[in-house]
């Protein structure tokens, strides 16, 4: 056997070998930079980063997506454990006492699988109309991970229309978003601005006492730092 000619064939053959290997593992090495599923952090969440950015709840008013109503929408960011918060929101008796001047009375009326019944009383126009309504709060419901909205609807009352929707968003261990959208569909006409402010109020004092009660009484934002343990709804309200 002529071993030179083995050896330049396997010599060419290693040459082709690592022709087509190097550039192959050059593309490897890239597909992970490029494929790999990017990791959230605080700065790249719109919730987080509007939060972090604030002195106090934020509210406004929309439509959200499906509606023909504006809502009044209120937020905030509270240093709380998600479990803390969802204590302070299915306290459905204690309305009237975080909010006073927008819940006149609140009271549970019934309860049963699951769902629960609350008298509430609420006056608008600087107190000179009050509206009644029992409405029926469903159990809180995991909508993705870390994320939870409860949701209440009118049963009966003196109003057209009465929807509030709070939803519960866990970043970590000490760290929630919570979030209020109210409805309140008059049975009389009335000027859309003044309804707009009382329903962004409303949603406001409310969330408010939440925040101030979870954070036992400090009136703070607390940023929050870090990767967030959950992703916002999609869809979620964003400021006009």
């Amino acid at each position: 056997m002529n071993t030179s000619h083995v050896t330049l064939a396997g010599a060419r053959a290693r040459s082709r070998w690592f022709g087509f290997a190097l550039p192959l593992a050059a593309a490897l090495a890239f597909v992970p930079a490029t494929f790999a599923p990017s990791i959230a952090h605080a700065d790249d969440d719109a919730d987080v980063t509007r939060l972090n950015a604030a002195t106090t709840v934020l509210k406004w008013n929309y439509v959200p997506t499906g509606k023909a109503e504006r809502f009044g929408h209120a937020e905030v960011m509270i240093n709380a454990p998600i479990a803390k918060v969802r204590a302070l929101v299915t306290d459905y008796g204690h309305y009237k006492d975080f909010a006073p001047t927008k819940f006149q009375n609140s009271r549970i009326v019934a309860k049963k699988a699951g769902e629960t019944d609350v008298y509430l009383q609420i006056p608008i126009m600087n107190g000179l109309v009050t509206l009644w309504d029992v409405a029926r709060f469903g159990a809180p419901r995991v909508i993705s991970p870390g994320v939870e909205v409860i949701e209440g609807h009118q049963v009966k009352g003196n109003l057209k229309d009465l929807v509030v929707i709070w939803t519960i968003r866990s970043l970590g261990d000490n760290a929630t978003v919570l979030k209020c959208d109210l409805l309140l569909s008059l049975n009389v006409a009335a000027p859309q601005p003044a309804i707009d402010e009382e329903l962004r109020d409303a949603a406001g004092q409310a969330v408010d006492a939440i925040w101030i009660k979870a954070q036992n009484g400090n009136r703070k934002i607390i940023p929050f730092t870090g990767t967030p343990a959950s992703k916002p709804l999609p869809g979620s309200p964003t400021p006009p």
